[in-house]
């Protein structure tokens, strides 16, 4: 092979023949070429056996059949496809040098050489690819990468790409100031990706911290997971993580890959209560993972790569279809929250599905395309993070309404007892700082025992709640009514006098005189006692008005019902008088 090589170096290596002239095409050197341009190169594939740049020249002298074209500016050969060489000739007219940019804008190809020979001399090499150490390659760059300055007249161009993982060749040919403008954006663009993740990842990092609540937890690593997935393959992590770790590079793709999937699929059954749900879907999932898992522990240990992608790049639409189903049959069985996570899901299955494809050569390669995952990854991270938000809201929601709801005796809709208690301590300490007058009353319904014995409780309860309304409705407005328990109830009145809130004792008792209520033939009249007690000194407490009112009241039983009875809580000893 060696003599093959040196042969060729000695005839020359452009001046073989026309027919070699005719294939292999031209770049013009003055040019600045927008966009990959694999379609203006030849390329070939090899066969097995590793060529040499030799090997190649022969090739393009004797077999010009087996040097091909391609309508795609990006070549995309698929998974594991073998090594390609990429060939064009490069034209420079003019008297001076003229220095260009070449690139590879992928991070995730093994090898990666860059051959430039002028006529009659030998080439010149440039190497780099995730098979080499950052600091071994020519160009400290996160994607393969090499300036050259072209001298006068013609210099062919070789670029050998080998790797199992996808054969995707983006080969741009560019000037210093077009190629560093590239860098810039691609910094941006990642830029702004991994903070919008980090973000996130940070602050549902800190709710779990405060919460508890796994789903924060879960969500935190699937954000950084897809995170360090995209830094294996896209070189960043290479070029600033693990700059020498190349057997790690290698793998870290197909297995973050797999951790990504599953580390959503796991955050997506937390959120949308999979295991509470549906166990046994729940169960079907824990195997699922288990199994590509342990698949890919075992293409790992026989060294087999490619098939570790594959079987990455198969879960796509398994993951795709799983999420999408989850999101789906949750919004379905009544849970609003999912509809963020669908919608999020959705993005992401989309751009996942179309890198997917780009990557396999089914789509035409572009940038949008190959950065697809992540720009729905991005909308699917601020969707999910609305879903938690909505779930965090309905969760506090549900739990204001519960507390609430313990709070109002369901029979009457008053307030109970408690839910009395801190309002009353509330406004009794207001009055008491500003040293105002505030009193308590305590009602009970006359003989209200017997009209459940002679009635029966329903017909107790229908009472109950007509008492309740007019006692209620008779009230002043910022007085606090509340039923204390039984057939009582328990009313406070803020800013009011003894004399006066005897007046209010006195009107709610003829309402509730005036009440009929008929059951059956029968027509009921209805009456109540009340105590009234009120603070007359800075050492009385709420509890201790509360206890001399229904001493009050219990005085009002005595002297014959339906009455409004008083008395002074700082005499607890003091006999209530008949109003």
């Amino acid at each position: 092979m060696s003599l093959l090589t040196l042969q060729v170096f000695a005839t020359g290596a452009f001046g073989a023949s026309s027919d070699e002239e005719q294939t292999v095409p031209r770049l013009d050197a003055r040019m600045g070429y927008h966009g990959a341009i694999a379609h203006r190169m030849a390329f070939i594939e090899e066969q097995g056996e590793e060529l040499s740049v030799g090997d190649i020249q022969f090739l393009i002298g004797e077999t010009p059949e087996g040097v091909q074209r391609t309508d795609d500016r990006v070549m995309a050969n698929g998974i594991d496809s073998g090594a390609v060489w990429l060939v064009a000739d490069v034209i420079n007219p003019t008297r001076d040098t003229i220095t260009r940019r070449m690139s590879v804008r992928i991070g995730w190809l093994d090898r990666v050489d860059f051959y430039f020979m002028p006529a009659g001399e030998p080439p010149e090499r440039f190497i780099s690819g995730d098979s080499i150490p950052v600091h071994n390659r020519s160009f400290a760059t996160r994607v393969p990468t090499a300036e050259y300055a072209f001298p006068s007249g013609m210099t062919r161009l070789f670029l050998r790409v080998e790797t199992a993982d996808p054969v995707v060749i983006p080969f741009y040919f560019s000037s210093l100031k077009a190629g560093h403008d590239q860098e810039q954006f691609d910094a941006a663009f990642y830029s702004f990706v991994y903070g919008v993740m980090f973000a996130l990842a940070a602050y549902n990092l800190m709710l779990f911290t405060g919460l508890r609540r796994k789903r924060y937890l879960f969500y935190t690593i699937y954000m950084v997971s897809f995170i360090l997935m995209t830094a294996s393959y896209s070189g960043i992590g290479m070029v600033l993580i693990w700059p020498s770790a190349v057997v790690w590079q290698q793998w870290a793709p197909p297995l973050l890959m797999l951790v990504f999937a599953f580390s959503g699929i796991t955050f997506a059954t937390s959120f949308l209560e999979v295991k509470l749900r549906r166990r046994k879907l729940f169960r079907a999932i824990q195997v699922l993972c288990a199994v590509y898992f342990a698949l890919f522990a075992a293409c790992y240990y026989i060294g087999e790569r490619g098939w570790a992608l594959t079987l990455a790049f198969a879960l796509v639409p398994v993951f795709t279809g799983l999420m999408l189903y989850l999101g789906v049959s949750s919004w379905m069985s009544g849970m609003k929250s999912a509809r963020y996570y669908l919608f999020g899901t959705l993005a992401s299955a989309i751009g996942a599905s179309i890198t997917a494809l780009t990557v396999y050569g089914i789509l035409p390669y572009s940038q949008i395309g190959f950065y697809a995952v992540d720009i729905g990854m991005v909308l699917d991270a601020m969707l999910l993070a609305l879903a938690l938000a909505d779930l965090v809201k309905r969760t506090q929601q549900a739990r204001i309404a519960a507390e609430r709801k313990a709070q109002v005796d369901h029979l009457t809709g008053l307030e109970n007892r408690r839910g009395f208690l801190p309002v009353a301590e509330s406004l009794w300490n207001l009055v008491k700082r500003n040293n105002r007058d505030i009193c308590v009353a305590m009602i009970d319904i006359d003989h209200f025992k017997m009209i459940n014995d002679q009635y029966g409780h329903a017909t107790g309860d229908r009472i109950l709640r007509k008492i309740a309304k007019v006692l209620d409705s008779s009230r002043r407005q910022g007085d606090l009514l509340a039923r204390w328990g039984g057939e009582e109830f328990v009313l406070l009145l803020p800013e009011t006098d003894l004399p006066e809130a005897c007046n209010v004792a006195e009107r709610l008792r003829q309402n509730v005189e005036a009440l009929t209520i008929r059951e059956g033939a029968d027509i009921l009249q209805c009456t109540i006692s009340v105590g009234v007690a009120n603070r007359d000194s800075e050492e009385v407490s709420l509890d201790k008005t509360i206890v001399m009112a229904d001493q009050a009241l219990y005085q009002a039983k005595l002297e014959g019902r339906n009455l409004v009875c008083a008395g002074n809580a700082s005499d607890a000893s003091a006999r209530a008088v008949p109003v």
